[in-house]
Formats: structure tokens, sequence, C-alpha cells
């Protein structure tokens, strides 16, 4: 990722150099209109930023899965903990998965996604004060959460992350947060 910032960094110092004066801005669409964003005379380093990151987004989500409900899913086969599989999905401008694996279509689409990994996957649900709370705010219920019959169980008194078990035909279950393991993003385009 780091060499599409700097090659999109190069284009748009040449781009700017070549513009004789002129500054860099874009349009996008806001509240039922296109709207100018920036000052095309003089670009804030916001400007500059905000434009880079779109390029690279871009660029990374054409290797990711595109389910039905419009976001993109990729599995990543590195070992880490809960946490910082969070932070490197939040890096891609992403989140762990959530919204598509509540949605029982969804999760058929992404699950081969996943049993290709064949391994333990971190999803993005966790415990806050007392409640499993997906990444998006959404309250876990028995009817939006997947779990393997008894769980979560909380066992040993400190599962409070949650992850696709192979173990027991992918279904969820609360674990240890500081365990390694993969992990699958959600991003919207």
């Amino acid at each position: 990722m780091n060499l599409y910032i700097i090659e999109t960094l190069c284009l748009f110092i040449i781009n700017t150099s070549l513009a004789a004066g002129g500054g860099h801005c874009y349009t996008k669409w806001e509240n039922g209109r296109w709207v100018s964003v920036g000052d095309c005379n003089n670009p804030s380093a916001e400007d500059v930023l905000g434009q880079l990151r779109k390029s690279v987004k871009a660029k990374e989500l054409k290797t990711w899965y595109r389910a039905s409900n419009g976001f993109y899913y990729k599995l990543f086969n590195d070992q880490v903990n809960y946490a910082t599989a969070k932070s490197n999905c939040q890096k891609r401008g992403a989140d762990l998965a959530s919204a598509g694996v509540r949605d029982s279509t969804i999760r058929r689409e992404i699950m081969p996604l996943i049993k290709a990994g064949n391994d333990s996957t971190w999803i993005g649900l966790s415990k806050f004060e007392g409640k499993f709370i997906w990444g998006d705010d959404v309250i876990s219920t028995p009817i939006n959460t997947d779990w393997h019959e008894g769980e979560p169980n909380n066992l040993g008194g400190d599962e409070d992350c949650v992850h696709f078990w192979p173990e027991n035909k992918w279904h969820l279950n609360d674990l240890a947060c500081n365990r390694d393991m993969k992990y699958i993003c959600e991003a919207r385009a």
C-alpha cells in the first residue's frame, strides 16, 4: 500500500506543477448535490491527503471480494490478536467484518473466503460493558449472531472477542482477545 501512496503523491506533485498555478480540488456528491471540496488555487494538506487516501483505497479494494450488500471483504492470513486485527483493518479504511457476518445471505457469500483460510478468524464482534456489540455499534442478539451451541460461555472469565470457529462448523465462539489468528475486514466502497 505504501507504494500506492508514493505513486499517487508523485502524480499529484507532477500534475500540480503542470497546472501552471492552478490548485487541486475535487467534487463529490453531498446532500443531494455536487459540491467542490478544497481550494483550487491553494489546496490544504487535508485536501491532498483525502484524495490520496481515496485513490489508495480504490486501488486496494480491487483485490477484495465485493458482496451483494455493496461492501468489500478480504481475509488476512497474518496471525494477530484482536486489537491488532482491528487496527490493521482501520489502517486500510475498513473495519473487522460486522454487517456481512450478521446477515445470513452475505455470511453465506463470504464464508468461502473464511473457509479458504482454514483457521479461526477474528470478526467485528466484542464485549463492551457486559454485552457483545458489533463493530458498527449494533447489539448482538440470538437473531443476528450465529453462535455455536453453548456460546458465548466466557470460559475462564476473559472471553471478550469473537471469531469464526472451524472446529464447530464455522459458528461463532467467544475467546480471549490476546489470541493470535487470521481476520476478515469489511469496507464500504
